[in-house]
């Protein structure tokens, strides 16, 4: 089982490299929790070919992670629980909101700047911007620093009407150059969507997983015990966006150079349910937000929505609350009617909250006020506004819409 033997793996990829990758790796627990154990059979029942394989479970990581500051003290910027309080409301997509809008809003996404290729941040941070070189510190003064001090500047002029933000750090084909080739040639990925183009790293591999895990390692030391940071959404099985189950599978080419590439459905789905347990090793205090999508699988060619839901009662029981369920497609036509969305939504409810969406574009929303509606209706803390949204809502409305999302 490859999850199972996760530590080896990073350790033997790592053999030059630092000292730290090798102690992260050993916190990856020896045995799964019980219930785990138990999603790990209903997956087996629905994934036949999986349970033939041995891919039968995933460990909840359960050590603390190496150099990491000590945990808050007690000025209120955790819970109970020991996180931070979730991320609520109307959100910004791209940056600060417009200033008219701003005492409207929960906060934002921090939005940085390029990556190494010079293609436009949208509603992210890179990883090619936040560490350039390889194994080095995380860049100073970077856009999450920045983000930072201006929310810390806000909150202390306008203590009535409190921001909090959302980091989302961008890999796949926005990973560092010295990152995309590690454990083999990066494939070239075509998103039949956007039309965005880029060379993918082979992120099911060791070397790769050992470098970005690393990265994370250092992001979490820097930011895990910052108070303004309420989420963090991150994930190593990327390849244009920061959605682990897109795989642009709609590109004839793309679906030809991953298969080249060494890719196999069965080997993503173990990584995809490795990656949502890794979180809670590096992230303490900090909720964690992951995007699903009905499962585009590359062999066979199609979607696999009962993976989709295999892959978050996964995480919501090794993670438990700190989960953040999330979807980045919300429009209006997806709140009814029949269709692989509408069923994991259902079942999106069903599992409960934290849970967050990103609407989809403005051009394919439908009516904003609906939609947030809708992910009320869903149990949804929060909701990113697609850009132009002013066009629809005055900061009165928006304000209402916000006031909705708990």
């Amino acid at each position: 089982m490859r999850h199972t033997t996760f530590s080896l793996t990073v350790i033997a990829a790592c053999a030059t490299g630092a000292a730290t990758i090798a102690a992260l790796a050993l916190n990856v627990g020896a045995s799964p929790p019980a219930q785990v154990a138990a999603v790990a059979t209903h997956r087996a029942d629905l994934h036949p070919h999986l349970k033939a394989s041995g891919a039968t479970g995933v460990h909840k990581p359960s050590a603390s992670k190496p150099g990491v500051a000590s945990p808050p003290n007690s000025s209120g910027t955790t819970g109970t629980s020991g996180f931070k309080p979730q991320l609520t409301g109307v959100l910004n997509r791209q940056g600060v909101p417009p200033a008219a809008y701003r005492a409207a809003e929960g906060g934002f996404d921090i939005q940085g700047t390029h990556d190494a290729q010079g293609r436009r941040d949208v509603g992210d941070v890179t990883w090619a911007e936040l560490q350039p070189t390889a194994g080095g510190p995380i860049t100073a003064n970077n856009a999450i620093d920045q983000a930072i001090l201006n929310v810390r500047q806000w909150n202390a002029a306008n203590p009535t009407h409190p921001e909090a933000l959302k980091l989302r750090v961008e890999a796949g084909i926005h990973s560092p150059a010295w990152a995309v080739n590690l454990g083999g040639p990066c494939y070239a990925v075509t998103d039949p969507t956007s039309g965005t183009t880029g060379c993918s790293p082979r992120f099911w591999t060791a070397q790769f997983s050992a470098a970005y895990y690393h990265f994370e390692v250092q992001l979490a030391a820097k930011y895990d015990n910052v108070p303004e940071i309420r989420e963090v959404v991150m994930a190593k099985n990327t390849t244009v966006y920061d959605e682990p189950m897109i795989r642009q599978t709609q590109s004839r080419s793309t679906v030809t150079a991953l298969l080249a590439a060494g890719y196999t459905t069965v080997v993503d789905e173990q990584e995809q349910i490795q990656d949502i347990a890794s979180l809670g090793v590096y992230w303490k205090h900090t909720l964690v937000g992951f995007a699903f999508n009905p499962y585009q699988t590359a062999n066979p060619n199609t979607q696999d929505e009962a993976f989709t839901q295999v892959l978050i009662a996964s995480g919501r029981s090794a993670l438990g609350a700190q989960l953040v369920i999330e979807n980045n497609s919300l429009r209006q036509s997806y709140l009814t009617g029949r269709g692989t969305y509408q069923t994991m939504y259902a079942f999106m409810t069903s599992v409960g909250g934290p849970m967050g969406f990103q609407t989809a574009t403005l051009a394919k929303v439908g009516s904003i006020q609906a939609v947030v509606n809708g992910a009320v209706a869903m149990g949804g803390a929060s909701v990113e506004l697609p850009a132009g949204y002013e066009s629809q809502c005055s900061p009165a409305q928006l304000m209402t819409l916000g006031l909705a999302l708990t």
